[in-house]
């Protein structure tokens, strides 16, 4: 195992990207765009990575153009179908019966439990309310969980959701052992990883 950097040597690190983000938000921020917004952004950037250092992600997977496409038409049906569900609920007289899902999901990067549980979060009438990294487990708030059959599908739901995240972000390895759980015991697939 490596030994850490030292903190001092990561906090004068040159992050471009980092910066370069922040000097957009910050362009967006200001609304207008001249020599000297774009040096403060520049500056603003170099500033906030120096005081605000963020640790690196262990990211082993590449972004994939198909994989990506086919999250987001997801997400967007998801958000559709959701709204239509809750504007249900909203004029109608039924009430609604809340319940909390475990998902023990299956992927072990923080990075897809983050992305996973940031787009659960996002459609309407469910949320993360606890996510546990060591055992890779959200518990969502659903809106209404009435029986055991809606949990299951939630469940299911939130697994192919994952399932996206990995193919729009993951290595081919995490992909098959995703697609093939099986194969996460055998010692090939160890090596592999």
């Amino acid at each position: 195992m490596t030994e850490p950097e030292p903190v001092r040597a990561r906090r004068f690190r040159w992050q471009p990207r980092q910066i370069a983000v922040l000097a957009l938000v910050w362009l967006v921020l200001v609304g207008e765009v001249n020599l000297v917004t774009v040096v403060g952004g520049i500056a603003l950037g170099v500033l906030v990575t120096v005081v605000f250092p963020l640790p690196p992600i262990g990211w082993p997977g590449r972004p994939r153009v198909w994989g990506t496409l086919r999250l987001l038409f997801h997400l967007v049906k998801d958000l559709a179908v959701a709204s239509v569900r809750l504007a249900i609920f909203a004029f109608g007289r039924s009430i609604p019966t809340p319940g909390i899902v475990r998902i023990d999901l299956r992927s072990d990067v923080d990075l897809y439990q983050v992305n996973t549980a940031e787009l659960v979060s996002v459609v309407p009438g469910t949320i993360v309310v606890d996510a546990r990294r060591r055992s890779r487990t959200l518990y969502l708030h659903v809106f209404d969980l009435p029986d055991t059959d809606l949990r299951d599908q939630v469940v299911h739901d939130t697994l192919a959701l994952e399932s996206r995240v990995v193919h729009a972000l993951g290595s081919r390895a995490e992909m098959d052992a995703l697609d093939h759980p099986q194969d996460r015991d055998d010692p090939e697939f160890k090596e592999v990883t």
